[in-house]
């Protein structure tokens, strides 16, 4: 390359500057030399650089020359350039030349020869470096959007020299991809999803380095659109009338949906009889539907709706009555005590031959009095403990003819294995049947025992 320079540049050089008319030049007993010697310049795109090629020992040589190897240019002659480029400029005298390109460009890279016209050509060499800062050609921009399940590839390809790495991440300092493996960083100047799904929405920067020049960094926000989701807090609600229910229903999409209640395919709108309020964060919102003194006519169902352009979903709550559980109030209340709580009283099995109203029996305290009951209808037993479900029960009959409705029932067994008297009071009701009254005392398992006793022993029709 430099021959062809030499057969190129250094006719023209001879024939316009020649300071003679015919013949070489008178050469000088010393040779020219070059105070700029061959060096390397670097430079950033955009900036200023000045080439600088100065001789001594000039003497009869008058031609310095600027000559672009990369693009076999002639750049000037002397004081004379020859280029249009309007971003090139000369200042040169009669030993030097100074070479000056404003604003400098990637296509002015390479190498750059200054001559002067001896035989054979002298010339010094100069590598003009130019660094590219990373410069975006092709960016997905600040937003996307797109549908939940789609294909997406988010580019930041940029030119730069030297050649830049391109490193995604997510803003959140969140992992790009979770499965099959967590990745937290991709590297390249474009980010595919295959089928992106709506965790991946969020803010991911593309980083773009070429640890020559500073960095440059995008942020591209990427939206996924899906249809709503709802889910109810209850599907079956139960109230009582006359007092106020609450229903409530939730939904994420994206965008947002439009929500509406309906009773019986009626839509609800908020009135005396009923309020409909919705609490809203993020892309997930709860929708409250109060329904005020419930009636008969609100024991029924009610939809909720969630409509978005993405798509629609609904859920169905219905509301029943709770109705007053049923008691059973007894004619006179019972005291159930369990085995082994009875005052600590022992009585005397003999009974007196004719029990009053107020019959009282003596017990192992002497201060301490107990009553048979106030009437036929009320009887106690005559024990300190309440017979246990174990052991046998006998029964003597009936008291004869001084107390025709009392049966006396032995128990015998236990804990203890002793023998314990219970008397059970039988009143007839009108129309010859007959009922009977158990000791309030008694557990559950010996009332179903004296129960079965009675109907077996019992003869009344």
């Amino acid at each position: 390359m430099e021959v062809w320079w030499v057969m190129t540049v250094w006719p023209l050089l001879v024939t316009a500057h020649s300071g003679h008319s015919g013949g070489a030049p008178r050469i000088s007993p010393a040779p020219p030399k070059f105070v700029h010697p061959a060096h390397n310049v670097t430079v950033v795109e955009g900036q200023e650089v000045t080439l600088m090629c100065s001789v001594t020992n000039l003497h009869g040589y008058k031609q310095l020359a600027w000559v672009h190897e990369e693009t076999q240019s002639i750049l000037s002659i002397g004081r004379d350039l020859y280029t249009r480029t309007p971003r090139l400029s000369l200042h040169a005298d009669r030993h030097s030349a100074g070479l000056t390109i404003s604003p400098v460009l990637s296509t002015d890279r390479g190498w750059y020869m200054c001559q002067l016209n001896t035989e054979p050509m002298t010339s010094s060499r100069s590598y003009l470096q130019v660094l590219v800062p990373p410069t975006l050609e092709e960016w997905s921009g600040s937003y996307v959007e797109v549908r939940e399940g789609a294909k997406v590839r988010l580019t930041c390809r940029a030119r730069a020299f030297p050649p830049a790495l391109t490193t995604w991440r997510r803003t959140d300092a969140n992992p790009i991809f979770r499965t099959p493996r967590t990745v937290w960083a991709m590297e390249g100047s474009v980010l595919v999803f295959e089928s992106v799904r709506r965790e991946h929405s969020g803010a991911y920067t593309c980083h773009v380095d070429n640890n020559a020049t500073s960095p440059v960094s995008r942020t591209t926000h990427l939206t996924i659109t899906y249809g709503p989701v709802l889910w109810l807090g209850k599907d079956l609600v139960g109230t009582k009338a006359g007092l106020d229910v609450t229903l409530n229903c939730t939904s994420v999409a994206n965008p947002p949906p439009r929500h509406y209640w309906e009773v019986n395919g009626v839509n609800i709108t908020n009135s005396d009889k009923y309020q409909v309020k919705e609490v809203k964060a993020s892309t997930r919102t709860e929708v409250l539907l109060t329904v005020r003194r419930v009636s008969d006519g609100d024991f029924t169902r009610y939809d909720c709706h969630a409509v978005s352009p993405t798509g629609h979903a609904h859920g169905t709550i219905k509301v029943y009555k709770i109705k007053d559980p049923i008691l059973i109030v007894p004619t006179r209340p019972w005291r159930v005590i369990q085995p082994g709580k009875a005052p600590p009283y022992t009585y005397t099995t003999r009974w007196p031959s004719t029990p009053s109203r107020n019959t009282s029996f003596n017990n192992t305290h002497k201060d301490d009095k107990t009553h048979l009951g106030d009437s036929l209808r009320t009887t106690k037993f005559v024990t300190n403990m309440i017979p246990s479900p174990s052991g046998s029960w006998k029964s003597p009959g009936r008291s004869g003819n001084k107390h025709p409705n009392q049966i006396k029932y032995k128990h015998r067994g236990g804990l203890s294995n002793s023998t314990t008297l219970v008397v059970v009071d039988v009143a007839a009701d009108g129309g010859g049947r007959a009922r009977y009254v158990l000791p309030s005392s008694l557990t559950p398992l010996t009332i179903l025992l004296l129960h079965l006793l009675l109907l077996n022993l019992v003869g009344f029709g």
